[in-house]
Formats: C-alpha cells, sequence, structure tokens
C-alpha cells in the first residue's frame, strides 16, 4: 500500500504540479499569486523550510480559481475520481503468473511491479534551441538578441530539458574552466533552482550572467562566480529571472539546423 502523506506533503506536492503545469517560472508564480519570490521559495523549493498553511492554501487556489480545498486532494483521491468507478487503478492481469515469471512470491509486490514492468523509464533526447546572446565580456555578462533555433545560433541535444528549455553559447573565457569556450549551457525555465549548482540569472536592465547559485536570503539573491570564489549579491528587485542550468554541451553536438525538421 502506499504511504500516507501529511496535508503538508501534500498541499506542496499540488502546488508544484498547478505550477508545473501552468507554464509559469517560479517568479512569474510568486508574481501571480502576490508572493515574495524569496518566501514562495522557502515554501515549494528543493528543501522547504515552511508549510503551506491553510491561509496561503487558500491564496493559491483563489489565485487560479481553483475550489476551496483542491490543494488538500491527496493522488489516491484524483486516482479514484478519475478511475470511474475502478476498485484500482491496476490493469486487470493474472497475478499467479506473473508472480512466476518474475518470482515475486508477495501478490502485492506483485501488482506493484506490474506497474513499473508496464511503464518503463525512457530517457529521450531532445534538441533546444540556441537563443542568440552577444558575445560574453570579461565581466561574464551578456544581453539577449531576441532569437533563438534555426533564426539564432541552431540547437543542441540533451538528455534533460523540459519544454521551454535552451541553450546559451559560453564565449570567451570568463567562466573557465567550469564551462569552455565554446560549449553550451542548457537552460530550463521549469527546473528547480539548487544550491551549489549553476544559474542563469538576467537582470531588468537587460544584462545577464552564468553564477554559481547561493540562496536568496532577505530578499537578496546570493551568487559565487563560475571561474573562483567572487562573491556577488543582487537585490531581488534587480533582477528579472532565475534560471537553472540543467545540462553543459560539447560543440561537436550542435546542429545549426534543427536534426528532425522536414
Amino acid at each position: 500500500m502506499s504511504e500516507l502523506k501529511t496535508i503538508h506533503e501534500i498541499r506542496l506536492g499540488n502546488t508544484r504540479k498547478l505550477m508545473k503545469e501552468s507554464g509559469l517560472t517560479r517568479s512569474e508564480f510568486a508574481e501571480k499569486i502576490e508572493m515574495a519570490y524569496g518566501l514562495l521559495s522557502q515554501y515549494i523549493g528543493k528543501n522547504p523550510t515552511k508549510n503551506i498553511g491553510d491561509e496561503t492554501a487558500l491564496k493559491i487556489e483563489d489565485a487560479f480559481n481553483k475550489p476551496r480545498g483542491y490543494l488538500d486532494q491527496s493522488d489516491n483521491q484524483s486516482e479514484l475520481s478519475e478511475q470511474s468507478g475502478s476498485i484500482s487503478g491496476f490493469k486487470q492481469i493474472d497475478i499467479e503468473a506473473f508472480k512466476k515469471k518474475y518470482n515475486i512470491p508477495d501478490s502485492e509486490d506483485a501488482v506493484l511491479f506490474s506497474r513499473t514492468v508496464e511503464k518503463p523509464f525512457v530517457i529521450s533526447k531532445r534538441w533546444v534551441p540556441v537563443k542568440a546572446y552577444s558575445k560574453m565580456g570579461m565581466d561574464g555578462y551578456f544581453t539577449d538578441m531576441g532569437y533563438d533555433g534555426n533564426a539564432g545560433d541552431g540547437y543542441v541535444p540533451t538528455h534533460t530539458a523540459g519544454d521551454r528549455s535552451y541553450a546559451i553559447k559560453g564565449t570567451g573565457d570568463s567562466m573557465y574552466p567550469a564551462i569552455r569556450n565554446g560549449w553550451y549551457v542548457v537552460c530550463d525555465p521549469d527546473a528547480e533552482l539548487t544550491p551549489t549548482e549553476f544559474v542563469q540569472v538576467c537582470l531588468k536592465d537587460g544584462r545577464c550572467t552564468i553564477k554559481e547559485f547561493i540562496g536568496i536570503h532577505n530578499n537578496v539573491l546570493n551568487l559565487l562566480a563560475v571561474n573562483g570564489g567572487e562573491r556577488l549579491t543582487f537585490d531581488m528587485e534587480e533582477v528579472e529571472s532565475i534560471t537553472a542550468i540543467t545540462d553543459i554541451v560539447p560543440p561537436s553536438q550542435h546542429r545549426q539546423h534543427h536534426p528532425q525538421a522536414n
């Protein structure tokens, strides 16, 4: 049987799911529910430090026009409502035959394993567009030129990208040796920000940079330079977006045109 979740765990999972389904970045999600970005990260970040209480849950539900109690629905409740009277979500199988085939003595374990066999994990490769940016200066800053893909700098493959991911070409030695000149970094707006990992930070003045993410404290973004120990800070009012970097791709994998284009 599945492990019972606390109401706080259920709300956390449903809020993350709602943000993913909405297609909003975390900063956009925070703006929609009228909450500070740093506070939202404390609720739904990778290692949340706050629980989503009743008042916050209502605030999120109202912002997305969801019925009261929407965030309190467990996965089990959702599955039961979607299965239209089915006793369980499992396909009807010959349990005894399945147990014998896979040498599984327990019937319940056999049913759980049957779902794994039925839906194997498949790693697929996605081609993401390379956004055209101005050349990175010695200080590591660059600006978005406003086009990508076939109209810009081509495509690179990745196994870690979401639907809205894109790539940036590193130029110069401002990020050496972590990111070499001519290599590409894949940015995923839907990925969680993780301390000690790289992020793309774009400021409201149009400049962008790639740095190591430390965290957001008292509405101040803390970063480390990629190629050294220099610490940088930005007031969140100066920040337009923070995007997680999920992959680094060598130049040999780059294609000017999408390989799967007709």
